[in-house]
């Protein structure tokens, strides 16, 4: 069974590292740099590095997340609007809903339910988001106050489009490290799967604490429009199956192969990235919306992927 297979293993994972936040005060921020820097460049570079014909696999990939981006923020922009939203609702909504945690979640759940070949597929979705997100997410947190240099420079901070970019050249070049070092960065990138899941429970964890305190999150205050909690939970339905539906339409346009269709319905309905709420609260862009849209997205997914997983395989 999908519940028992896939779903269960990875949130036992995430539990584990709330509990360990919660509990064990453990601070994620080592955690999240050591991934960030070493751990997802290294799971990256090993995929890329053994998939050939990928590049393009990426760009085409890259196309569909930006349709399906379009389509989302679109959705998010409207609704909140005839709820008479602020333009900060308006903003906080479209963030909640347009950013996929497609790498800490989306990876292991495309690899324990597709094999390798997907944990390879997941992984060119996750490089082509990161590209896409990092200057989309800062557009749409700021609400254009940023220009456009400053959003490609952050674009061109993210270790993981150096990884693809390296590990492909490598491959095409035959110029791949050594046996022995391939070994190191392969165990390196297997090792980002449950830490990042770790990782993820430990900033839901801060989600959840920030919510119940309701003083962490700098910026928040109720919308005279729209409550944050109805906002939230309205752009977390918009993720998690609005994101499936659209999916299944937008898929369409492109020419993929059976199983990387599977995988990108399936990471487009991923909840929203915990990383969000990080551009929300330093663009002062409703992070308590957002948090709320996290928090409800993530425990909704449960059942959501559960459902797209038994609807696919």
């Amino acid at each position: 069974m999908v519940i028992t297979e896939v779903i269960l293993p990875i949130f036992s994972i995430i539990a584990l590292g709330f509990l360990l936040k919660r509990f064990g005060g453990v601070q994620p921020k080592p955690f999240s740099r050591t991934q960030l820097y070493i751990l997802s460049p290294a799971l990256v570079f090993s995929a890329m590095a053994r998939a050939d014909g990928m590049t393009f696999t990426v760009l085409k990939i890259f196309l569909y997340i930006a349709l399906l981006s379009g389509v989302i923020l679109g959705a998010a922009q409207g609704i909140a609007y005839l709820m008479r939203g602020t333009r900060e609702d308006r903003q906080a909504m479209s963030l909640a809903a347009v950013f996929m945690n497609s790498g800490f979640y989306g990876i292991p759940v495309c690899m324990l339910a597709f094999g390798d070949i997907g944990f390879v597929y997941a992984t060119a979705y996750v490089v082509a988001s990161a590209t896409l997100q990092s200057t989309l997410g800062i557009f749409i947190a700021s609400a254009g106050r940023r220009r456009v240099p400053e959003a490609l420079f952050t674009v061109v901070k993210v270790p993981l489009i150096w990884a693809i970019v390296v590990a492909r050249l490598a491959a095409h070049f035959d110029a791949l490290p050594p046996e022995p070092f391939m070994k190191m960065i392969n165990m390196l990138g297997q090792s980002a799967i449950p830490l990042g899941l770790l990782l993820l429970g430990m900033q839901l964890e801060g989600v959840v604490y920030d919510l119940l305190n309701r003083k962490a999150l700098e910026g928040a205050r109720p919308a005279p429009g729209m409550s944050y909690v109805r906002g939230g939970l309205i752009a977390a339905a918009l993720r998690i199956v609005g994101g499936f539906f659209v999916a299944l339409a937008v898929v369409r346009l492109f020419d993929f192969e059976p199983t990387l269709e599977k995988v990108i319905i399936v990471e487009s309905s991923m909840p929203t990235a915990v990383n969000a709420v990080v551009y929300a609260t330093e663009f002062r862009c409703g992070p308590k919306l957002v948090a709320v849209g996290i928090l409800a997205a993530t425990l909704g997914s449960m059942a959501t992927i559960t459902l797209i997983l038994e609807y696919l395989l």
